[in-house]
């Protein structure tokens, strides 16, 4: 299996996934506490940090080695549940689950797929047709849910390298007084509104604010605009397979609509010039 092949079966099974456990990929990245760009090299099949691959396949209720079993065209081992932490799937005599709060998603599904499966059973209805009445679920579902919340890139990217950094608010502002003026290009008031997600549209970061958060932080520019860019203009950025082409999009694409994209960067790709004599 070359890599690409390799990439696309391990995006249409992280896709999957997701659409089985019925999360969003904004949820899912937030879950294994990455940004949204992280989360895309992943999916991609690129390296990272052996800690933030186990946030990403914990994410997703995968136990370890995930996207190695996808490659071997395998399917990856579920999370493990440790028998004295597994959840108590019979109700209390009050009617409700025996379960601490942090087990309480995974029970509304076990239970959701042992009614599904019990229905199915009894009026005969085949995985096919499963599959249908869970698309037609989902589409209700999705038309009578609160529109998204917005994503928290920037915001996740600044509050996590400033405590890497060990930099207070009032640290990180002062570093960013412009030289020509005097002036700080950014606020401690503001800088702890941007980590919170809670900056009025008004106050969106704008260009000189973002490069004194590059210097000061010590962030990749190209990470920062990207981070921006689909936090305050739900613009997102797609890169190559080879990560020479990169491509925005606006809002989050599925995975048809990244796969046309991926062949769309591919034939656009500038072929290497041939020098003659």
């Amino acid at each position: 299996m070359d890599m690409r092949e390799a990439a696309d079966r391990l995006l249409a099974a992280t896709e999957a996934r997701r659409v089985e456990l019925g999360k969003k990929w904004m949820q899912v990245f937030k879950e294994a506490g990455v940004t949204h760009q992280t989360l895309n090299r992943w999916r991609h099949g690129h390296p990272v940090a052996p800690l933030t691959e186990r946030s990403l396949e914990r994410a997703l209720l995968w136990g370890p080695g995930a996207r190695e079993a996808i490659a071997a065209e395998k399917e990856p081992d579920p999370l493990d549940t440790p028998a004295q932490d597994a959840p108590n799937l019979s109700p209390t005599a009050g009617g409700t689950w025996d379960a601490k709060p942090s087990e309480s998603i995974f029970l509304a599904r076990e239970a959701l797929r042992r009614v599904v499966r019990s229905s199915a059973k009894e009026l005969g209805v085949t995985p096919e047709g499963v599959d249908e009445v869970m698309r037609l679920v989902r589409r209700d579902l999705e038309e009578t849910a609160p529109s998204e919340t917005r994503s928290t890139d920037l915001s996740d990217l600044v509050r996590v390298r400033r405590a890497e950094m060990g930099m207070s608010l009032e640290a990180v502002a002062a570093a960013t007084v412009d030289p020509g003026s005097g002036e700080r290009l950014v606020e401690a008031d503001w800088l702890d509104r941007l980590e919170r997600a809670a900056l009025d549209p008004s106050e969106y970061p704008e260009y000189p604010q973002l490069d004194a958060l590059v210097a000061v932080l010590h962030l990749d520019p190209a990470e920062v605009q990207d981070a921006a860019g689909a936090q305050f203009t739900n613009v997102h950025t797609v890169w190559s397979d080879d990560d020479q082409v990169r491509g925005l999009a606006e809002g989050e694409l599925n995975t048809e609509d990244a796969a046309k994209m991926q062949e769309l960067m591919r034939l656009y790709r500038k072929s290497p010039q041939r020098r003659d004599g």
